[in-house]
């Protein structure tokens, strides 16, 4: 389990009230010390909270807190603004927190900095423990760290590792925690909950019937090796968080059984071969390469980082001597060195003036072909080209090329060389293909965060007229006009959909979805004589996993007769030019017929604040106030609709109406003014 969040309250003898109020209704442990206060206390406490009636000098305390724990947060709590208060927010000593009413500006300050707190104990927890994950020695050390990880660090209340055995052709449960004995009818081959995450490769949730026992259950596969079960409350809070950690958890487990596997296998191939580097060191020294390549990528900001972080690891370790990642640009039909380490720039050069047509080196090849591309031997029979006199000169014997791939976007390609020939056998290739596959990965997380938190956007419209382009033919099946209205990422990545239709009725639109590769769960949600509303789930290869695999937003898209159109955002720092030569590669008679920059300036909490009051009627605004401090929206309701309309002096229907409304207008300032 993750330490609990420690906040530390110094009270004087006459202000029970704010400890009370503390533990009463704040989501954090709240322990009491007096002053002075030992280093050793203050070590413990992720939050310090005085207050202006303490018989101590406040400024003195905050001031020794500060100097003997920089980074534990301090709060100042008191009723109004007094000399005191000004002086600590004058020399930034702590945060002033008003204390009226009920306390609820302090609950709601400590509640949140104790979720911030656990998320980044839980971060910390989970990559500590990854790294440890990573150095397993045996496929049972690596279950049984998985499924301590998945309960300790992650909080599911049981978990469950089953490995496949080829043998029996079933799932085995290996390592297991919070349950006495697994339930061997998850791992039925007959639709079992475990089995149908791993045949399928997906995620898949059951729900317990059992009142008493009212959890679900969620298996993960593990890739070829098996499945990981686990098992919350059905209460518990879904959050994308979590969710992200999971994947995390996921990856690596299936790398380290993936990473064991290749062990094994190098050691029965390599164990007659009679050479300098024993089969177990050769292994031994992969895996340590990967490992932490993987580790470097986790932890990389910039695509930058990436990028030197994999060139910079492979060349510290035999056999590899340079490296070097570079970028294609179609249009030019270029391939320019972005990224490498050591003084071979001279040799970037003459690597990239070979025209790609004719090119034989392994970067070109890898490019054209989007798959390793290898040359054990550098010296094979002459005459040899300018690029590989070039490499013989500095002693290079072998070369091999992999693209830097993820969700059919090319990010570029890594290129390595060896002082021997015939060094990149089946393992080293897999070796570097993993690196290559997780560097795209990596990458495209940088390339997608940026979309998501810059303040400025480059809008592209695109014009496309391929019939085989799912929107038309959806719109030429169903004649009718389809309308994008938005689309959902849910925590295991499924794409939730909702458009509008016009010129046609519901039924024809899912009879057309009924036959539809793409498009799943079809709902009609509302409809009127002009338009109606859809909500679907959409799966396999589509246009909008398209868009935000490459850091895409899609904005709006329209499609009616022969014809489609669509506008996405890009980040500024995107490389336009190649998202557009991308997105016309995938889709035939396709035209951008628009280029904008586009400012989205930051809102802060005040103007948002400023905005949905602009919003909201003076009666909107007291119906929905009273109902959030009557504990309307609590579970079990504190308050009834009756009672606060009592309360405002209307009846329940017009208290319900501006409910409503205001409800309407907080959840379109969420959700539409984006």
């Amino acid at each position: 389990m993750i330490e609990a969040v420690r906040i530390l309250f110094v009270p004087p003898a006459d202000d029970e009230r704010v400890i009370t109020t503390l533990r009463e209704r704040s989501n954090v442990l709240v322990e009491t010390a007096t002053t002075p206060i030992s280093d050793e206390i203050l070590e413990m406490a992720d939050c310090v909270v005085c207050t202006t009636t303490h018989d101590t000098d406040v400024m003195s305390f905050f001031e020794d807190v500060r100097r003997s724990s920089p980074s534990t947060t301090r709060l100042l709590v008191s009723e109004r603004v007094d000399e005191t208060v000004r002086d600590v927010l004058d020399r930034e000593l702590a945060e002033w927190i008003p204390f009226t009413g009920e306390g609820q500006a302090l609950v709601q300050r400590v509640n949140r900095l104790g979720n911030r707190i656990r998320h980044r104990k839980r971060l910390s927890a989970v990559q500590d423990s990854l790294k440890r994950l990573m150095d397993a020695e045996t496929e049972d050390r690596v279950a049984e760290m998985t499924v301590d990880i998945a309960q300790s660090d992650l909080d599911y209340s049981a978990a469950i590792v089953a490995r496949y055995d080829s043998e029996q052709g079933a799932l085995r449960p290996v390592a297991w925690e919070g349950v006495s004995e697994p339930d061997e009818r998850l791992f039925d081959t007959d639709g079992g909950l475990g089995w149908r995450a791993f045949l399928e490769g997906e995620r898949r949730t059951e729900y317990s019937n059992d009142e008493a026992n009212d959890t679900r259950q969620i298996a993960f596969p593990l890739g070829r090796h098996g499945a990981l079960i686990v098992a919350e409350e059905t209460q518990t809070d879904a959050n994308r968080t979590k969710a992200t950690l999971v994947e995390m958890v996921i990856s690596n487990a299936e790398t380290a059984f993936t990473r064991l596997d290749r062990e094994w296998e190098l050691t029965t191939q390599e164990a007659a071969l009679s050479e300098t580097e024993t089969a177990l060191e050769r292994t031994q020294r992969r895996e340590a390469v990967i490992r932490d390549i993987l580790v470097a990528l986790v932890e990389a900001d910039t695509r930058s980082d990436i990028e030197y972080d994999v060139c910079k690891r492979l060349t510290n370790s035999s056999p590899y001597r340079f490296a070097w990642i570079g970028e294609y640009d179609a249009t030019t039909d270029e391939l320019t060195g972005r990224t490498w380490v050591g003084d071979e720039q001279t040799f970037l050069d003459e690597l990239s003036e070979t025209n790609s047509e004719t090119a034989q080196t392994t970067a070109w090849r890898a490019v054209r072909t989007r798959e390793p591309a290898i040359d054990d031997d550098l010296l094979g029979n002459p005459p040899y080209e300018t690029w590989r006199q070039e490499a013989l000169k500095r002693g290079y014997r072998a070369a091999v090329s992999v693209p830097l791939i993820y969700g059919g976007s090319v990010y570029g390609v890594l290129t390595v060389y060896t002082g021997n020939p015939d060094v990149f056998n089946d393992a080293e290739q897999a070796l570097l293909e993993d690196i290559g596959k997780g560097a795209g990965y990596a990458i495209n997380a940088v390339e997608s965060k940026k979309a998501l938190v810059s303040d400025s956007a480059v809008e592209l419209e695109f014009r496309v007229c391929d019939p085989q382009f799912t929107l038309i033919k959806f719109v030429q099946m169903a004649d009718c006009r389809f309308e994008f209205e938005s689309v959902i990422r849910e925590t295991d990545d499924t794409l939730r959909l909702f458009f509008t239709t016009e010129g046609t009725t519901p039924e024809s639109v899912v009879s057309f979805s009924d036959q539809s590769l793409v498009i799943n769960d079809i709902r009609h949600v509302t409809g009127d004589d002009e338009r109606d509303l859809f909500e679907c789930t959409i799966t396999g290869s589509n246009v909008i996993s398209l868009l935000l695999d490459h850091g895409a937003v899609p904005k709006a898209a329209t499609a009616e007769g022969s014809e489609a159109r669509l506008t996405v955002e890009l980040p500024q720092t995107a490389d336009v030019r190649r998202f557009v030569e991308t997105f016309q590669n995938h889709y035939d008679n396709t035209e951008l017929i628009a280029r904008r920059k586009r400012n989205r300036p930051v809102q802060t909490e005040q103007d948002f604040r400023a905005q949905l009051r602009h919003r909201l009627t003076d009666r909107q605004s007291e119906a929905l106030e009273t109902a959030y401090w009557s504990g309307f929206f609590e579970w079990p309701r504190e308050s009834t609709g009756q009672e606060i309309a009592e309360s405002l002096g209307v009846s329940q229907p017009t208290f319900n109406r501006h409910l409503r409304a205001s409800e309407r207008n907080l959840l379109t300032a969420l959700f539409e003014d984006r």
